[in-house]
């Protein structure tokens, strides 16, 4: 399955493969692909939030907005009201811009991996919210069918983060929990090595 978003000048072209999701993007700046295994994908949505960067530039809006008001009443310019008509709507659009230019935008959180970036209702609501309810399908039925029993061959460690993980994304229960964790006890307890008492 596949999703193609556009958004001011960048190309989003979004693949769901047997195992992971690759994410090609396309801009001014060249093309970047990218790969993020299924077993990295969350189900939590991150809010994006303003960085400094943003609140300096609405900053700077509302400063050029008061120094243009003080050099006009200086020098006794006449038509105040009909150059501010003009100015104020410039500045508030500039501020309204940068913050639709992050609201814009939603993003699936990934373990180790930056987030996937989805253009919110490109190119419509139900389209993005289709394939992304597609891409949480498949993850979930990849994961269930590679790690929902225990693997001699895989380390501890890892199984035991990924029932977690199972646990937390509701593939698994609570009592498969439990019982994939006592398997996964008894299959590595002939190899851990205790202290000699000697």
């Amino acid at each position: 399955m596949k999703l193609t978003q556009t958004h001011r000048g960048e190309k989003k072209v979004f693949f769901i493969k047997d195992t992971s999701l690759k994410i090609t993007t396309e801009s001014s700046y060249g093309i970047m692909t990218r790969n993020i295994p299924f077993e990295k994908i969350t189900d939590e949505f991150v809010a994006l939030k303003f960085n400094i960067i943003h609140y300096l530039l609405i900053i700077v809006f509302v400063v050029l907005l008061l120094l243009s008001f003080l050099i006009l009443k200086m020098y006794n310019t006449e038509n105040v009201e009909k150059i501010y008509g003009v100015i104020v709507p410039l500045l508030l659009g500039g501020a309204f811009g940068i913050y639709n230019f992050k609201t814009a935008t939603t993003v699936l959180r990934c373990i180790d991996y930056e987030g996937i970036e989805f253009y919110k209702d490109t190119p419509t609501r139900k389209e993005l919210n289709n394939f992304i309810k597609q891409i949480l399908e498949n993850r979930n039925k990849y994961l269930e069918k590679n790690y929902s029993k225990v693997n001699p061959n895989l380390n501890y460690e890892f199984q035991y983060e990924m029932f977690l993980h199972l646990n937390m994304l509701e593939i698994i229960d609570s009592e498969q929990l439990d019982q994939l964790m006592l398997e996964l006890n008894n299959t590595f307890s002939e190899r851990f090595i205790g202290f000699s008492k000697n």
